[in-house]
């Protein structure tokens, strides 16, 4: 049977309609006193409880999964090549699915030293990477290359895609031969290094942590509990504008060309990525206590627990397009669906989370305070 792509589209379209029209009406239901949710006032429990039980265990978790690949890739180029790639690409999406979670966490430490871009640079439309990691290849001292050395080089080969590029070359790079293996082990080395730099950032008694414990008005990170809540929140809401608008627009814009360019699209990845990116997310609604205090954990944990669902119909799916770079109508329907639910969420947040946090619904997180 030939493939549809208008037909994928309205199927999508539609899902996405009745979707927004089941919630719509499910929000109308709601008592007038849930929407005029009362004052809500930031406090030290909350952003102890962000600190303790969001940051810190995810940042471990990504230290430890990045030091412990570190160790057992240690003898990676002594080692026979018979098995080597498939345990090298099983251990990077396990590593990227810890790296995803904290992908979200776009404020303090991860903005430090260029971190973010270092450790994904993404979106890459002028194929810098690529270019980047052809130049860093044909250096004549690669053989010797070392950590250090690697992060003084361009922020697009440092990550996850340049080490993605190379475990998934389709053909083009053979890492089982040197100096193409001791390039991996850099890469490997170097984003644990960068994961370790964050997990001390993240540990108690760093400045930024008592800062966003303790605010000070001389602080230059915190001055008030309430500058703490808010750049919380500019995670969340940007977060879910980078799944919704970014990523997912990428993988639905109908455009073979666009599709291509989506995060971790050559490896076909990007599931675990946007797995991880919900995950990130849900942690900093539920697990501080933030909806259970604003009484909206049972309506956003069914929206959540629906993601996941969708989310777990794409796990094991790697083949999303066919030959002419289309997706497929099914994994089509199903990418449109999750962004449905992702912007229903995104509306809640919006309008039933910003409001009570006093920040109401034109909330721009890249506005000053």
């Amino acid at each position: 049977m030939a493939f549809d792509p208008a037909g994928s589209r309205r199927r999508a379209g539609l899902a996405r309609n009745a979707l927004s029209a089941l919630l719509a009406a499910a929000l109308l239901m709601l008592p007038a006193t849930r929407l005029r949710a009362a004052e809500f006032q930031a406090t030290p429990q909350l952003s102890a409880n962000w600190v303790q039980d969001v940051y810190q265990p995810a940042f471990r978790r990504f230290a430890n999964a990045a030091d412990a690949w570190t160790s057992t890739t240690k003898d990676l180029c002594e080692s026979g090549p018979a098995s080597r790639i498939h345990a090298l690409q099983t251990d990077f999406t396990r590593l990227l699915q810890d790296y995803a979670r904290v992908e979200i966490f776009r404020s303090g430490p991860m903005l430090d030293n260029h971190l973010q871009n270092r450790l994904f640079y993404w979106p890459d439309k002028r194929r810098v990477g690529e270019r980047q990691l052809r130049s860093l290849l044909a250096d004549t001292d690669i053989a010797s290359l070392s950590v250090r050395q690697l992060a003084r080089k361009s922020v697009a080969v440092q990550g996850f895609p340049a080490l993605e590029r190379l475990l998934f070359s389709d053909g083009h790079y053979t890492v089982e031969e040197t100096p193409l293996c001791h390039v991996v082990q850099t890469l490997i080395q170097n984003i644990a290094s960068m994961a370790d730099e964050l997990d001390r950032a993240w540990q108690s008694d760093s400045e930024y942590v008592q800062a966003f414990l303790h605010p000070e008005p001389s602080s230059p990170h915190f001055r008030n509990a309430n500058e703490a809540l808010r750049s919380v929140i500019t995670e969340i809401v940007t977060g879910l504008d980078s799944l919704v608008d970014r990523k997912l627009q990428t993988l639905l814009s109908g455009d073979p060309r666009i599709i291509r360019t989506a995060p971790l699209w050559r490896s076909r990845r990007t599931v675990a990525m946007l797995t991880g990116n919900v995950a990130g997310i849900r942690s900093l609604l539920f697990d501080a206590g933030l909806l259970q205090q604003l009484a909206m954990e049972d309506e956003l944990t069914t929206d959540f627990d629906y993601v996941d669902h969708l989310l777990g119909k794409l796990q094991y799916t790697f083949a999303f397009a066919g030959p002419d770079g289309q997706l497929s109508p099914e994994v089509d329907t199903v990418f449109a669906s999750l962004s449905a639910v992702l912007n229903d969420i995104r509306h809640t947040v919006n309008h039933q989370v910003l409001t009570p946090l006093g920040m109401g619904v034109n909330f721009n997180a890249d506005d000053g305070d």
